[in-house]
Order: structure tokens, then sequence, then C-alpha cells
């Protein structure tokens, strides 16, 4: 094959916030023979982000001077913006009601004709309290919690661009874990310890390995839509963490039984099924499971 029908052929994959999950996606991008043009907020990263991906850009998505002519060169683009701290809801309202919209807009500009497909990250955290009910893509998101509103608000916005030339997908994910966020080690740490949040919650989560699979899922297969994408656990805080440390013989956590004033709430038994019925297959069940080397 000729040099020009290499580069024509060479698939060309966009990651706007190359962070945890963006990292990850960005090396497996690589891996397949990908161009990679990746972002960052922050100019102190994008020494970190040359190792990473192929065009490192800095791109504040909601400054309305950004440059976004990276997108008329693409063939995928991921979507994984979250805010810098998660305790202020200012830093909910900077990147879901301000970023997403804009990076949303100049999407909807692009100059290129060809067709795009869009993965955007959100949280299955959307849901709310669900009294650890099983909770599917058709249950409601919990708009009354001024976050959840946010996350909801975003995710309309980006399925908007729904149409022959772009098409959108929202992957809903549980909580994190995996290398360098070992939560197993870090819900063991609190053995016999008193942990301020209700036990009795069902919380959804996903190892890294299973996003980064997840996402490129989608992309291969051109999904549109919003899916799940969690692991099979399905266990109440007081239950994980029991077995947790039940499997070395430490001491129980102590979680309270009630809700704390003004916190947010996830209580609800995340159901993976919609991706599974199109084939996609988990890596790593749970956190209870060995990872596969």
């Amino acid at each position: 094959m000729c040099e020009r029908s290499f580069l024509m052929a060479m698939q060309r994959f966009g990651i706007v916030g190359c962070g945890y999950v963006g990292a990850g996606v960005a090396l497996q991008a690589r891996a397949r023979g990908f161009q990679v043009t990746g972002t960052t907020t922050s100019p102190s990263r994008l020494s970190e982000l040359c190792e990473l991906v192929d065009h490192p850009r800095i791109c504040q998505a909601g400054d309305p001077h950004a440059d976004y002519d990276f997108l008329d060169d693409l063939d995928g683009l991921l979507i994984a913006m979250a805010p810098s701290s998660m305790s202020e809801q200012s830093n909910y309202e900077n990147v879901f009601g301000d970023a997403v919209p804009c990076l949303i807009d100049a999407i909807r500009q692009r100059k290129a004709d060809s067709s795009l497909h869009v993965t955007y990250l959100s949280s299955a955290g959307i849901y709310g309290d669900k009294a650890g009910q099983v909770t599917g893509e058709q249950t409601p998101p919990d708009r009354t919690d001024p976050t959840n509103a946010l996350l909801a608000q975003a995710e309309d916005t980006v399925l908007e661009l729904n149409s022959a030339a772009v098409q959108t997908c929202v992957l809903r994910l549980g909580g994190i874990y995996g290398p360098g966020q070992d939560i197993p080690s870090y819900i063991k740490s609190a053995s016999g310890h008193q942990v301020p949040k209700n036990g009795n919650h069902v919380n959804a989560w996903v190892h890294l390995t299973d996003i980064v699979r997840g996402i490129f899922f989608a992309y291969d297969n051109q999904l549109s839509g919003i899916y799940n994408l969690v692991d099979d656990l399905q266990l109440t805080r007081r239950e994980l963490s029991n077995q947790l440390c039940d499997i070395e013989g430490l001491a129980p956590v102590i979680w309270e039984n009630h809700n704390r004033d003004g916190a947010r709430i996830f209580n609800a038994r995340v159901s993976n099924q919609r991706l599974k019925n199109l084939g996609f297959k988990l890596m790593v069940p749970s956190m209870l499971s060995p990872v596969p080397a």
C-alpha cells in the first residue's frame, strides 16, 4: 500500500479529556494503529500528553475562542470531560453546563462531510435514589438533584447531535476502579472504622479495562443511544465491604444506616444487559473477581 493510501485508510481518533480513562483509551487507540489527537486543559500536562497521543492539543472547551479545527479530520471522538474537583457544584456547571454544550456546537459546525462517531462518558449515578431497584437505560434519570440534572442535560445535548453524518453514544459508567484506583484496598483500609455513608445503598462499579473495551465496542459497532457500562456487582456497600474484609479475616467496615443531610444519593442495581445483548463481554465481572493479566 502506498503512503498516501495508508494515510487515507488510517483511522483518526480524538479524545477530549485525557485523564485517567482518556489516557487508557489513547494507549489502546495507538495500539490499534489509529492516529490519535488528545486534549488537555492544563499546559503543565502537555509534555505528558506528547507521550500518549500523536497530536496533543490544549483545549478549554468552554472558551469561546477555543480552536476546534482538529474535529474536522476525525472518524471517532471520545468526550471524557470531568470536573477538576467534585466537591463544588460550580465545577459541574462549568463542565456539563458550559463546556459540553460548547464542544457539541463545535462538532455541529465541523467542516468535514465524513461521518463521525461520538462516544460521551456519563455516570450511572444519574439514576439517583431508586431504592436499590433494578435500573435500565429506560429508567428516567433523577433530575431533582442539581448534579444529576446537569448530567442529564449534557446527555440530551450530546444525543441531539445524532444525524446522518454524526452518530452519538452515551456510556453511563459505574464508579471506576483499576490500576492506580484500587478501590478494594481502599475499602479494606476502612476495616474496623466508621464511614459516614449509608451502607444500605447499592452502587455501580466498572473496571478501567472494561471501560476502554466498551468505548471501542461502541465505536466498532457504531452504537447510538444510551448504554450502561457497569460490571455485574450489585451489592450494597455493606455487603461488598463484608465480603472483601472476610476474605482476609479483617474486621468489618462500620457504615451508617441513614443518609446525611444534603448528600447526593445513588442507590440502584444498574443493569448492563443492553450492552451484553449486543455481544459485549466483561473482562472483569466485579472487583471480587481476579483481574486477567
